[in-house]
């Protein structure tokens, strides 16, 4: 129970390359495809608070491998935003947060496993991949202290877009959702996807790291390799080989070499990708028809040229791990730092 349990949260670390569809869709996709916007969106449905019953048997399964401390709540003290600053102008900057949900058929709403905030700078012409790490201690707005992945659970996407600007200051203007249905096929749709593996994620990959669930491959090489669905799942699902920031980084090397085979592509192409995707309603967001023309509007004109930063919050060397009352593996971040370097990678500031 315990293996079926990790296969399917691992699984989810690889869902944020399926959203990658959806910046190709919102920016291809138009108004003449309404019907396909109108599968897309979902408005405030995915915003309903979780019931007190479902809120009080969430649990999460703790590594058994975690030899850090363990502390009391009274012992983490998280310094929130005194006061949440302003909007960000919108014809500078458009956030765009991506919603891994670890959720099996027949559960109701379960934890962001994977969140990636698309930080669009129409100045700069750039895009900044922001992973926030799930497992960061932080104040819950009107429950308190636990998991930044919990505030998903409890309250959808509005409840954690409130959690990051009380605990960071940053604005989300949108959300899109998936869980891991169809991520194989959905790979394989967009022709697979290249990645350059080193010496030991080809010794874990090829020798047996995923055993427990039949799962290996033997033809990796070091180097660039050309990864179909499977093997891209695989890739992203790597947990024991290093760090929680290393699986961090292959989510946004996956979704990276996506954007970049597909920024090129003819606009037939990618309405025909698109139209498949949606179809096939593996992706979900809380903006509605008209905000998602919007969007298109203020993304096409940066897709070919755009440049691509990657950053993780809390940053390397900002935190501390430890078991956290009842919450295991918590990361407990110097907030105020982990504000200094968003406001630097994100406004220059």
């Amino acid at each position: 129970m315990r293996n079926k349990r990790m296969w399917q949260r691992a699984g989810m670390s690889a869902l944020c390359i399926v959203l990658a569809l959806v910046l190709i869709s919102m920016i291809f996709v138009t108004a003449y495809a309404k019907h396909y916007l109108d599968v897309l969106a979902g408005g405030d449905e995915h915003n309903y608070t979780l019931s007190s019953d479902d809120w009080a048997t969430a649990t999460e399964t703790a590594d058994p491998d975690f030899t850090g401390p363990s502390l009391d709540h009274t012992d983490v003290t998280v310094d929130t935003m005194p006061t949440i600053p302003e909007r960000h102008d919108s014809s500078e900057m458009v956030n765009i947060m991506l919603i891994g949900e670890d959720r099996r058929p027949g559960e109701s709403r379960q934890r962001s496993d994977s969140m990636i905030l698309c930080s669009f700078n129409l100045k700069t012409n750039t895009l900044t991949m922001i992973s926030f790490l799930r497992d960061t201690y932080v104040i819950l707005p009107g429950i308190g202290g636990n998991k930044l992945n919990a505030a998903y659970q409890y309250g959808g996407p509005a409840k954690l877009a409130e959690t990051l600007a009380v605990n960071f200051g940053v604005h989300v203007d949108a959300s899109v959702m998936v869980d891991f249905d169809g991520f194989r096929k959905v790979i394989d749709l967009l022709g697979g996807v290249d990645i350059n593996l080193t010496e030991r994620e080809v010794r874990y990959l090829s020798g047996g790291g995923f055993a427990d669930i039949g799962v290996r491959f033997d033809d990796l090489v070091v180097g660039m390799n050309h990864l179909d669905g499977e093997k891209a799942l695989a890739y992203s699902r790597i947990r024991k080989l290093d760090m929680d920031a290393y699986r961090a980084q292959r989510q946004r090397t996956v979704l990276t070499a996506l954007i970049n085979a597909y920024k090129s592509k003819d606009i037939g192409t990618m309405f025909s990708v698109a139209t498949q995707i949606l179809d096939a309603k593996l992706v979900t967001t809380d903006m509605t028809s008209q905000e998602i023309i919007g969007y298109i509007g203020q993304l096409f004109p940066l897709l070919s040229t755009i440049t691509i930063q990657n950053q993780q919050i809390p940053a390397a060397g900002s935190y501390t791990e430890a078991t956290v009352g009842s919450y295991p593996d918590c990361k407990v971040a110097d907030m105020e730092l982990n504000r200094d370097i968003l406001k630097k990678i994100l406004w220059n500031e």
